[in-house]
C-alpha cells in the first residue's frame, strides 16, 4: 500500500500548522496575561462558557481520553492519521497529558506530573530531530503547571477542558479571541443526546472550529473542523471523582531523549519558563 504521507505531503502539513513547530491548537501566543482590554464576548457564549467551566473546575479528578481524527487534502490526494490521547487530573497536582498512539508524522509529547515531579516531554521530526525533557519539582496545586506556554496541546477541545479544569478558559489569548468571535449555532440532537454547537472562528485564518458541549451537563463531548483540513475530536472514556491509578500520571520517555534545562529551538517563545526551579506559575 502506498505511503500517503510523503515529502509533498509533509510539506503541506507544515504549511497548515499541522507539524514542525507551531502543533494545529499549540497555545502558541501564550496567555491572556496583564493585557486592560476585557474580552467583549457575546452573553449567551459567555454564560455557555462559565457553565461548562464550572463544571470542570468543581471536579476533584477528571479523565478522558481524545479520539482525534485528522485529514488533509494535498495535491498528491488526502493524508489521514488517528490518534489517540489521555488527559487526566487528580487534585491538587496530579496531572498527565500524553499521546498514546504512535503517528507517522506527529512526533510524540506528553506532560505529567505524580505528584512528586513534574516532566514535560517534547519531540520534534523537522528540521532536526529531537527528544528532550525537562524535570521539575512539583507546584503544590494543579493551576501551578502553565499548560498555555509549557504545554503543546493537539487537540482542541482536550486543550479547551485542561483550561476549564483549571478554572479559566480564556486563559490563553488564542481562546480567547476565538471565544470573542464565536457564536451558537442551533442545538443537535446525535445518539439521543441534545448538544450545544459553539462556533469558534480558531487562529490568524479564523477556521471554523465547532465545539459541542453538552445541554444538561456542560461538558465537551467533541470538536469538528473542516475544509482541506478536516478534524475531529471525540472525548471519549469520560471519568469523573473517581479514583485514578498511579500509572496513568507516568510516561516511558524514550532512552534516546535528553534530560535538558530548556528546550532546544525551533519552539514557541517562553516555552518551560522556570522560576525558582520551578514550573512558572500561569498568570491568573
Amino acid at each position: 500500500m502506498r505511503n500517503l504521507f510523503s515529502a509533498s505531503m509533509m510539506a503541506a502539513l507544515v504549511v497548515f500548522g499541522l507539524v514542525g513547530a507551531h502543533p494545529v491548537t499549540s497555545a502558541a501566543s501564550g496567555q491572556a496575561g496583564s493585557e486592560e482590554r476585557k474580552p467583549q464576548i457575546k452573553p449567551d457564549v459567555a454564560a455557555l462558557i462559565r457553565q461548562s467551566t464550572d463544571a470542570y473546575k468543581k471536579m476533584k479528578s477528571y479523565r478522558h481520553t481524545a479520539k482525534w481524527s485528522i485529514s488533509v487534502k494535498t495535491a498528491e490526494g488526502e493524508a489521514h492519521e488517528d490518534l489517540t490521547f489521555t488527559l487526566a487530573l487528580e487534585r491538587p497536582n496530579r496531572f498527565a497529558y500524553k499521546m498514546d498512539s504512535k503517528s507517522q508524522f506527529f512526533p510524540p509529547v506528553a506532560a505529567y506530573c505524580d505528584g512528586t515531579q513534574f516532566i514535560n516531554f517534547k519531540a520534534r521530526l523537522q528540521p532536526t530531530p529531537m527528544k528532550q525533557y525537562i524535570k521539575l519539582k512539583a507546584p503544590e496545586t494543579y493551576k501551578g503547571i502553565n499548560i498555555v506556554d509549557d504545554v503543546e496541546f493537539q487537540p482542541i477541545a482536550t486543550y479547551i477542558i485542561a483550561l476549564m479544569l483549571q478554572g479559566d478558559a480564556l486563559a490563553d489569548k488564542d481562546v480567547r479571541a476565538a471565544m470573542e468571535k464565536a457564536t451558537i449555532k442551533p442545538m443537535v440532537t446525535e445518539n439521543g443526546r441534545k448538544w450545544q454547537v459553539l462556533e469558534m472562528p480558531f487562529g490568524t485564518e479564523e477556521t471554523p472550529i465547532d465545539l459541542f458541549i453538552g445541554q444538561d451537563d456542560h461538558l465537551i463531548g467533541k470538536a469538528t473542523q473542516k475544509g482541506d483540513t478536516r478534524i475531529t475530536e471525540i472525548v471519549d472514556a469520560i471519568k469523573i471523582d473517581k479514583p485514578i491509578e498511579a500509572a496513568v500520571f507516568q510516561y516511558a520517555l524514550p532512552p534516546d531523549a535528553k534530560q535538558v534545562e530548556r528546550f532546544t529551538a525551533p519552539q514557541r517563545p517562553g516555552d518551560a519558563r522556570l522560576s525558582r526551579g520551578r514550573v512558572r506559575v500561569a498568570h491568573r
